[in-house]
């Protein structure tokens, strides 16, 4: 069942126009940052399940990527997800309308199909211990189902976490 949802979130995200923006200091020197940690208030905004699914997600994808977690890190990494309704594209309209001598009377309106969507942009940010500046930043936006399985969302967070930080360092 779980490689069912992996599979299933890989057709979802390859259908998406999600891309990747990124921002950053280009007077930085990327390869003096070899440890990382987390601000204590990481993920604020969101639930601790999901601060933890990202938080695994973000230390396994930097770990291959040669960097190492530390108490004393060169780097400190913060994220958040903003979140907004969607608007619904798709309706089926429904109309009603009468045309006699001297008069026109008309009603329409839209009922939404399918389910109600939100708007999600992930946002990771790279700042330095000291002064706390920022050096690199990129984000993500995405459309999701308001409603989501546990399994659901691991799947979204594999998808789109490692996608964010694949535009780390930049070149």
């Amino acid at each position: 069942m779980k490689y069912l949802l992996i599979v299933f979130g890989f057709f979802l995200m390859s259908c998406s126009s999600a891309k990747v923006i990124t921002d950053f200091d280009d007077k930085t020197d990327f390869e003096k940052f070899k440890t990382y940690g987390f601000y204590e208030n990481v993920g604020k905004d969101l639930n601790d399940l999901d601060i933890k699914r990202i938080l695994k997600i973000i230390d396994t994808t930097l770990q291959q990527k040669g960097l190492t977690f530390s108490e004393t890190p060169d780097f400190f990494i913060d994220f958040n997800i903003e979140k907004s309704a969607e608007v619904a594209r798709n309706t089926v309209a429904v109309g009603f309308g009468n045309a006699g001598p001297n008069s026109i009377f008309g009603v329409s309106g839209g009922i939404p199909i399918g389910s109600k969507k939100i708007r999600e942009v992930l946002t990771i940010e790279f700042l330095t211990p000291i002064k706390e500046e920022l050096f690199w930043k990129a984000s993500l936006e995405s459309t999701v189902k308001e409603k989501r399985l546990p399994q659901e969302k691991e799947v979204y967070f594999q998808l789109i976490v490692p996608k964010v930080l694949s535009k780390y360092p930049p070149k």
